[in-house]
C-alpha cells in the first residue's frame, strides 16, 4: 500500500469526517486479549517477548490481532541481537586481499543489521514505540465503552 496508512473509521467520525468519505461501518475490532507467545522462539526472542508485552498491555494498544506483528517484532530484534553479537566477535571489518596489498571490507553483518533495523523501526512505529510515532496511536477504550461509543456514532 501506498500513500499514507488510512485512519481508522472512530477517528474520522470523531473529527466529522472531514473528508466526506463514505465510513466503514463493519471495521474490525478485535479484543484486548494478549496474544499466545509463539512456542518456536529462542531465548532472545523469548527475553524480548517477556520486555514488550508488559508494556503493550500498559499502553494499551494490544489486541488478540497483534500477536504475528509482536512476534515478528521479537524474531527481528533476536536476529539483530545476534548479528549483533557476532559483529562484535568478528570486528567491523575484514582483512581482505593479499599481505603486498592488504585492503579491508565492512563486515557484511552490518548490512545485516542495518536491515533489522529498519525492519524493527518500521515494527516498533505500528505499536507506538517511538516518541515521533507515540502521539498517533490510539489506545484501546474499555470494552463496553468502545462499543457504546460505535454504535452512537454509526446511527448518525
Amino acid at each position: 500500500m501506498r500513500g499514507r496508512r488510512p485512519k481508522p473509521s472512530i477517528l474520522k467520525l470523531l473529527e466529522g469526517n472531514p473528508g466526506k468519505r463514505a465510513i466503514n461501518k463493519r471495521e474490525p475490532k478485535p479484543a484486548a486479549n494478549v496474544p499466545q507467545c509463539p512456542d518456536n522462539f529462542d531465548a532472545y526472542a523469548q527475553m524480548e517477548w517477556d520486555r514488550t508485552l508488559p508494556i503493550l498491555q500498559r499502553m494499551r494498544v494490544l489486541t488478540e490481532a497483534d500477536g504475528i506483528m509482536l512476534a515478528n517484532l521479537c524474531y527481528t530484534a533476536s536476529t539483530q541481537r545476534k548479528a549483533q553479537d557476532e559483529l562484535t566477535r568478528t570486528g567491523l571489518l575484514i582483512h581482505r586481499g593479499s599481505k603486498k596489498a592488504p585492503w579491508y571490507q565492512i563486515n557484511p553483518l552490518q548490512k545485516l543489521i542495518n536491515e533489522q533495523i529498519k525492519i524493527l523501526d518500521g515494527i516498533c512505529s505500528h505499536f507506538g514505540l517511538s516518541p515521533a510515532t507515540r502521539s498517533k496511536v490510539q489506545t484501546i477504550s474499555e470494552p463496553d465503552a468502545t462499543d457504546a461509543k460505535w454504535a452512537r456514532l454509526l446511527k448518525r
